[in-house]
């Protein structure tokens, strides 16, 4: 998946993507640092825990994103659809002009 773009500063989309993921269910907030951050989300289903890192790149002003189970070889899709899921989010509330 491509990187989420941005245009406001690296603070302003941290705060607009911590507020994003807030809204997914399941969502912990591991480790926060000026550019990254470390997620994990807890499934309904199994018990499951994935990580999902950000890193904020001021320079290109997009966001690179990681996501995967901390367990087993597949998720039957669950962490794509996630991050789709926060992209989309992403696109819509970037272009919603809040």
């Amino acid at each position: 998946m491509e990187p989420l773009q941005y245009d406001q500063s690296v603070k302003e989309a941290m705060a607009d993507l911590k507020l994003i993921i807030s809204k997914v269910e399941g969502s912990e907030l591991l480790a926060a640092e000026a550019t990254y951050l470390h997620y994990a989300f807890h499934t309904k289903r199994g018990n499951f825990i994935d990580d999902v890192e950000f890193l904020l790149d001021s320079t290109a002003k997009v966001i690179h994103f990681r996501s995967a189970s901390r367990v087993g070889y597949g998720d039957f899709g669950a962490n794509k659809r996630r991050m789709k899921k926060i992209s989309k989010s992403w696109f819509h509330y970037q272009n919603a002009g809040f």
